[in-house]
């Protein structure tokens, strides 16, 4: 009997583990699309809005989910005080700060922290045009994870009952 639930249990531990990194891969799907949204929500504010970036951030942090209304008001906040420091190195900072628990890759990271140094200093049709340019990368990077997400998905949950199953029987 205690074999069994030993059993029960080692398979219900991993099957969960295996389901958990499944749902991982939707995480960080939801994640670059909301990441996708609050860009375009930037790009209209600096474009139509004529929105100084101070303001253009605090404006996007008021419906943004945590961690981007974190993020997004922080900047907003920095930048209005001018507490020192580039638009840049306050967007490095603030990123490590707010958004380090993100679930993207390192190139995404990467791209997201160069955005920051362009933006701040260039005119806005230059602005613009480099949230465009973003744009397109976090799209490529949603449909990869997306396209990725389907097959892993699959074998997460399969791998997670299965490594679950030779440990109990192993053991057992």
């Amino acid at each position: 009997m205690l074999k069994a639930l030993g059993m029960v249990c080692i398979l219900a531990g991993s099957t969960g583990i295996g389901i958990l990194c499944a749902a991982e891969l939707d995480l960080r799907i939801r994640e670059l699309e909301e990441l996708e949204q609050r860009m375009l929500l930037l790009k209209g504010e600096i474009r139509y809005m004529h929105q100084p970036l101070p303001e253009a951030f605090l404006h996007l942090s008021a419906g943004a989910p945590p961690p981007f209304g974190d993020f997004f008001r922080h900047m907003g906040e920095e930048l209005q005080e001018r507490r020192g420091g580039t638009a840049d190195s306050l967007w490095k900072k603030n990123m490590k700060q707010d958004l380090k628990g993100l679930h993207i890759s390192s190139q995404e990271w990467s791209g997201l922290e160069a955005l920051g140094g362009m933006l701040g200093y260039l005119d806005v049709e230059m602005q613009v045009n480099t949230l465009d340019h973003y744009l397109e990368q976090l799209r490529r990077s949603v449909s990869d994870a997306a396209a990725t997400a389907e097959s892993r998905r699959k074998l997460y949950r399969y791998m997670g009952a299965l490594g679950g199953a030779a440990l109990a029987i192993l053991i057992f």
